[in-house]
């Protein structure tokens, strides 16, 4: 029911897994390192999160009683879906998929909306142009900078659906990836983040939920102790006395250079590439899956099958950008793929 990257057969290098390609930032692993060594996973949690609250807060300049701490980004959909009791799910599509599978559990009707077709682009105005009467009680969700095209929406335009919606959840687990990203932290929209792609700490589940007025419910419905004590504790505690701001600017400026470089790159050889403000690109390209994948882990490397993602095909695929010489690996196995393709 689910489809996800990260999913790499052995010995190949996986460009399905949307994290940061420079990996965790200096200092992060001696903080985790430190704290498994005192046991601190022997002990149960803070539940009220208080100091990873209050360094969220600091770094993105919110309320800290406003903030819920999450297990990952994913897990703000299916709080605001049990508080909320939306009348309908209405998704600017393709996006993000969990939302399929949960839906549908829950039997909630799903309304979905394509993004402009020549970019991707979000086009409010067809949130807007829908009934009063279906838009009423709905949850709106997005994602900003998409996943898996990697547009990132302009603010006016969030804001115009924000206008349209009962409730709007935005989704900005990748907007850490660029210095450019017009967030909606702090402008009346529900919004979840990650801190797992932007420190490329998959197996550490954190991020948190800006919930202006509805915090307090919200924490009153999360799972108790839903995110572990080894990753509260480091994260609260790099967020304090680590480099974040220097390292997100590093990781924009490399995303940035080897984004472009990618996106160069593809184009010559053939494929529909989009520009990205997300650790990955989305691109089309003549072989489809599941051929393209087996000829490119012939040659050592893997991509993101995107014909999961609503209005996609198989013959679509999510790329992570990687650091450059892996990147010019990548390069040259589609060029082979291309080349042996039908």
């Amino acid at each position: 029911m689910r489809a996800h990257g990260g999913r790499a057969p052995e010995g190949v290098i996986d460009f399905s897994a949307p994290l940061n390609p420079l990996g965790p930032p200096e200092g992060l692993a001696e903080i985790v390192e430190e704290l498994a060594r005192s046991r601190s996973y022997t002990r149960y949690p803070d539940y009220e999160y208080r100091e990873l609250r209050e360094a969220l807060a600091s770094y993105y300049g919110l309320d800290e009683e406003e903030v819920v701490p999450l297990n990952g980004a994913a897990e703000a959909l299916n709080l605001l879906v049990e508080l909320l009791r939306p009348r309908a799910v209405i998704t600017f599509e393709p996006t993000f998929g969990d939302h399929k599978a949960y839906l549908r559990a829950l039997r909630i009707p799903w309304i979905t909306l394509p993004l402009g077709r020549r970019r991707f682009a979000l086009e409010a105005e067809l949130l807007c142009s829908l009934p009063a009467e279906v838009r009423r009680g709905s949850l709106v969700l997005l994602s900003n900078p998409n996943n898996p095209t990697g547009h990132l929406a302009r603010r006016e335009e969030l804001e115009k659906a924000l206008e349209c919606s009962s409730y709007l959840l935005v989704d900005e687990a990748f907007a850490d990836f660029t210095l450019d990203a017009e967030s909606m932290l702090g402008r009346g929209a529900f919004v979840a983040r990650s801190l797992t792609k932007i420190l490329a700490i998959p197996g550490l589940r954190a991020g948190f939920l800006y919930a202006p007025r509805e915090a307090r419910k919200v924490d009153a419905i999360r799972q108790p102790w839903n995110v572990n004590s080894l990753a509260a504790a480091a994260l609260a505690r790099f967020l304090r006395e680590g480099d974040m701001r220097g390292f997100v600017r590093r990781s924009a400026e490399v995303l940035g250079r080897e984004g472009e470089f990618l996106l160069s790159a593809l184009s010559s050889l053939g494929l529909r590439a989009f520009p990205s403000a997300a650790p990955f690109l989305l691109a089309e390209h003549a072989v489809p899956h599941p051929l393209f994948n087996s000829l490119l882990a012939k040659r050592g490397v893997y991509v993101r099958d995107a014909s999961s993602f609503h209005y996609l095909t198989p013959y679509h695929s999510r790329i992570s950008v990687r650091l450059r010489e892996e990147n010019v690996r990548l390069v040259e196995a589609i060029r082979g793929a291309v080349a042996e393709g039908p």
